[in-house]
């Protein structure tokens, strides 16, 4: 029987569709489970750094083979990532093995100058997949199928500005159907981490009656992203306002919205 591979995105929002368990908690913590990482998670360059070096580093008992790439990364209006090729950016090497307990070096460099707005890539470093066989401590001249799990880990580049602005607001907060949205939209020139959105219902008295927490990710400059929570019928009618609460590396950006009864009808 042939082994089974998976690969699974370190970067992604969301877990891979898979059914088996342990796979759906490699996705959740890959760190935890993959036998290498690599430092930095991240890397700014600009107009005094061109260059940088991301160290692939090696925990495991097995040589590791890797490929690498970069790719031009944007976002769409719902905050889902856009990569393409990219030759901006110059990097070595493209593919390597990384020996057991040792480390490699993955060198970046910048081929075009800053401009008035930060620019974003991401750089993929995949696991090349080999086969893993066990024998069978009954039967020594039988193999198992067994399942490897590749791991592909995604950094983010930031290519600075020359004048970096950070800066955003809620450009949307409402509520229809028992439905709150917020959009927050990123006005500045550089990528906004943002880390949560928080949503908080409160009772006339001040009481608060519901509250949910979505997270956050990277907004891209220019860039508007929707969140939402549905509150519960029982208490949608209750409810006199709604409190926002944004929250990024910096700081936070709030508002408050007034419930009207027929917000709340389905």
């Amino acid at each position: 029987m042939k082994n089974i591979f998976y690969r699974l995105e370190a970067a992604s929002k969301k877990s891979v569709g898979l059914a088996a368990g342990l796979l759906f908690m490699a996705a959740l913590i890959p760190q935890a489970f993959a036998d290498f990482q690599i430092q930095p998670t991240t890397m700014d360059l600009g107009a005094r750094v061109k260059s940088g070096v991301f160290s692939v580093i090696n925990n495991g008992s097995d040589k590791i083979d890797f490929q690498v790439s970069v790719k031009e990364w944007n976002q769409d209006e719902k905050g889902k990532d856009v990569l393409v090729e990219t030759k901006e950016i110059v990097f070595f090497p493209k593919v390597m093995s990384v020996e057991p307990n040792a480390q490699r070096a993955i060198r970046i460099g910048l081929k075009t100058p800053p401009s008035a707005k930060e620019k974003t890539y991401r750089l993929f470093v995949e696991e090349i997949p080999t086969p893993k066989k066990t024998t069978d401590e009954n039967a020594k001249k039988n193999v198992k199928a067994g399942v490897t799990i590749a791991f592909r880990f995604s950094m983010p580049i930031f290519v600075k500005p020359l004048k970096p602005q950070e800066s955003y607001v809620i450009d949307k907060f409402e509520m229809t159907a028992g439905t709150v949205k917020a959009t927050v939209k990123n006005t500045g020139n550089v990528h906004l981490k943002l880390r949560a959105v928080k949503f908080s219902g409160k009772a006339a008295d001040g009481k608060e009656l519901f509250t949910k927490e979505v997270a956050g990710w990277y907004i891209l400059h220019g860039l508007s992203i929707p969140y939402e929570a549905v509150v519960p019928k029982d208490l949608c009618g209750q409810l006199a306002t709604i409190d926002l609460v944004t929250q990024t590396e910096n700081g936070t950006v709030n508002g408050t919205m007034n419930v009207q009864k027929n917000m709340c009808s389905q």
